[in-house]
């Protein structure tokens, strides 16, 4: 290839007289558009050794010269053995402690080739100087680029003999163990200076000494080492490896993650590394709560599993929870900072954990009482204005079900959620909990999907006007975050997972209500519907959102040139979303009408309604656009 032996000849050139000879880079780009994965191995390997031979005495930014070796290592075939048979040998230790992100780069580039097999990876594993070099450049790196990279490689490394993730099966969640250990595991975890140097890397004990990280950069580097153990969250990572090394740094039980989570983080004087370490402990639980140890014979209570045991068992998840529930406990400055963390993480713990927060009493009424105190001091100007709790809101949306039932506590925060005036937020919020579990979830069980459907009776009952106020938003264009978030709730509800309540009471914590119940409760003397489809095809609903959906879009043609950009934009937009509703509904209808010969006259209207297209013809113009009743 012509190209190639030009870019040959020019590092000869370069090579020849390294402090005159530019590189020549608008060369050196022209290969990118003609590597292909058709050039020999043999050109590809001369120009990669010649590169390699050049780069240790080039006297220039080598940043050219290191986008051309991942240009040319780029193939799936250009495997680890061909990087180690490239002459002169790369020199992985000293490319990663090269004070250039470019050599770093490249030589992360040739050093991830290894994950590919594991075999190639134990070849790394058997270099511990390597080993060492990557992880001090994955936590002390200044540029972020290559400490992700890093990261990248390092994680691959180690994923490559993964430890095994299987089922639990022990009754205790904390007997969790791996499957096998490979090489790369083994270096990490069992090579003691390997091992310390992750310690002393991050400890804020040495910080400044000579030699180690001033404190700014050791935090920067703790934050790296959390984001790693979410991803290789095992037990290795929670248990005792080098006892020698982990009593140094005050470890007593918990391995390198009691090390990170209790140990590293100065976490009353640095509110930002404590905002980091809620984050944290939110990914923690999350990442491992498909081993959650559950049975007919546990209580609710003892739900559990290995990360949260750890947090538990350290006072993490209660100190965590506090800044939320008892926030007159803590200074103002730790609550600008710490109290959405501790809302995110109890949403995090509730959406993952159902069983466990529903049936942890003190727990769960604690959390419930404070989003009620919110909610109550939040005024219908504020809504009207967006001046409102979200964090509150996102974790009102992913607290269990069960707990929102108007007949476990007194009073309900669901009830606290307004439909007039709109607030995009808090119809988002209602379109969550009505909609009910999805498929995947742990409370993705036929008990939820009864309670869902419950919820949206209780608060129909107790705001029969919502269906009108619904309506209203997702008309008043003007409002277009309101008016999306209205349509959307119509599309939960439509698209809606529900089940039945049992038809007798039971002896569960979870289903306080039978099905007459809640139709007595909800002062209806007739069966109420079992589907959300049925549910907007009965009153109240059905006055307002069938002729909503029928109704053609709003256009706005006749308004000036100069200012109907937005509003059009806006206007399509909402009519978009209101015709994918409207296929939706025609899904479900064919459901309802192929299982009870009923409702044909709708299919035909939505039908013909659907044949229009998204805006269906000219609707009145302006309609509501600037305009809300507050």
């Amino acid at each position: 290839m012509d190209i190639l032996k030009q870019i040959s000849a020019h590092l000869v050139e370069v090579a020849d007289k390294p402090a005159v000879k530019s590189l020549d880079e608008r060369l050196l780009e022209k290969l990118d558009g003609q590597v292909s994965d058709a050039t020999s191995e043999e050109d590809r390997d001369a120009l990669i050794h010649q590169l390699a031979e050049l780069l240790p005495n080039l006297q220039q930014d080598p940043t050219p010269l290191t986008t051309l070796i991942e240009i040319l290592i780029r193939p799936a075939s250009y495997t680890f053995s061909r990087v180690l048979d490239i002459q002169p040998a790369v020199d992985f230790s000293s490319g990663l402690k090269a004070p250039s992100p470019p050599i770093n780069m490249v030589t992360l580039l040739l050093l991830e080739k290894a994950k590919l097999r594991t075999s190639d990876t134990d070849i790394v594993a058997g270099k511990p100087e390597v080993v060492a070099s990557l992880i001090q450049l994955w936590l002390s790196s200044p540029d972020t680029a290559v400490s992700q990279k890093a990261h990248d490689v390092f994680l691959g490394l180690l994923s490559a003999g993964e430890e095994g993730h299987g089922p639990v099966s022990s009754e205790d969640a904390s007997h969790y163990k791996p499957r096998h250990r490979s090489l790369m595991w083994r270096r990490v975890f069992g090579d003691k200076d390997i091992y310390e140097s992750i310690f002393r890397i991050c400890s804020l004990r040495n910080a400044a000494q000579d030699g180690q990280l001033n404190k700014r950069d050791k935090t920067v580097a703790q934050a790296r080492l959390l984001d790693l153990l979410v991803k290789i969250n095992c037990e290795s990572i929670r248990s005792t490896q080098i006892e020698e090394v982990e009593r140094r740094y005050g470890v007593v039980q918990n391995g390198l993650l009691e090390f990170a989570a209790v140990r590293m983080v100065d976490y009353e004087d640095d509110v930002l590394m404590h905002m980091t370490l809620v984050d944290f402990f939110a990914e923690l639980i999350k990442s491992d709560h498909s081993l959650i140890q559950a049975s007919n014979t546990l209580e609710a209570s003892t739900i559990t599993t290995p990360s949260l045991d750890f947090l538990l068992h350290w006072g993490l998840h209660s100190r965590t929870m506090s800044y939320y529930i008892e926030p007159s406990a803590h200074s103002s400055l730790d609550l600008t900072y710490l109290y959405s963390r501790s809302a995110n993480y109890l949403a995090t713990y509730c959406s993952s954990y159902p069983e466990r927060f529903n049936g942890g009493g003190r727990e769960c009424a604690d959390v419930l009482r404070h989003v009620m105190e919110v909610l109550n001091g939040v005024s219908p100007g504020q809504w009207a204005q967006n001046m409102i709790p979200k964090h509150d809101l996102h974790l009102l949306a992913s607290l269990p079900g069960y707990s929102l039932l108007p007949n476990r506590i007194d009073g309900t925060p669901l009830f606290l959620l307004p439909t007039k005036p709109p607030n995009a937020a808090a119809l988002q919020t209602l379109a969550t909990i009505f909609r009910g579990p999805q498929g995947g979830k742990l409370d993705s069980t036929s008990s939820s999907r009864s309670v869902a459907r419950a919820l949206y009776f209780f608060y129909l009952d107790e705001n029969p006007r919502m269906w009108y106020d619904i309506i209203k938003a997702a008309e008043t264009v003007a409002l277009k975050d309101e008016a999306l978030a209205a349509i959307a709730l119509i599309g939960a509800v439509v698209n809606a997972s529900w089940n039945l309540l049992p038809t007798n009471r039971m002896d569960d914590s979870v289903l306080l209500v039978t099905e007459s119940e809640l139709a007595e409760k909800c002062h209806s003397s007739q069966p109420l519907p079992p589907s959300g489809v049925l549910a907007v095809l009965a009153p109240p609903a059905l006055g307002a959102v069938l002729p909503y959906l029928l109704r053609p879009a709003q256009t706005f043609s006749n308004l000036v040139a100069g200012g109907k950009g937005d509003v059009e934009s806006a206007a399509y937009r909402v009519a978009a979303a209101k015709f994918e509703v409207l296929l939706s509904l025609k899904e479900r209808l064919r459901d309802v009408v192929q299982e009870t010969g009923q409702l044909g006259e709708v299919v035909t209207a939505v039908n013909k309604r659907l044949a229009l297209g998204v805006l269906g013809g000219q609707s009145d113009v302006g309609g509501r656009v600037g305009t809300l009743e507050l």
